[in-house]
């Protein structure tokens, strides 16, 4: 089972923060596929392996959040079933 949430925060219709996370259910516990977000200070991805791995802080090229925001939601819902393959393998 997978789930993807998105939080955000706006001022005068600009993003000014998010975060979207792809999340892989494995038994009980969610794990962390993968996330987009602006921690620090940029619009990033973080990466992760199956065993946890983390490639961490790949920038989108992004400046403007509206857009990297779009992006972020664009690219979970259309590739999600690419994204948590390797999860699922790793249970086979």
């Amino acid at each position: 089972m997978a789930r993807y949430r998105v939080e955000f925060v706006t001022e005068k219709g600009k993003v000014r923060e998010f975060v979207v996370q792809l999340e892989y259910q494995v038994e009980t516990e969610w794990r962390p596929v993968v996330r987009y977000d602006t921690a620090h200070g940029f619009a990033h991805c973080d990466s992760y392996a199956p065993d946890g791995t983390l490639t961490p802080h790949q920038s989108l090229g992004i400046a403007d959040y509206n857009e990297a925001l779009t992006y972020a939601e664009t690219r979970v819902c259309n590739h999600w079933h690419e994204l948590i393959r390797p999860f699922q393998e790793a249970l086979s």
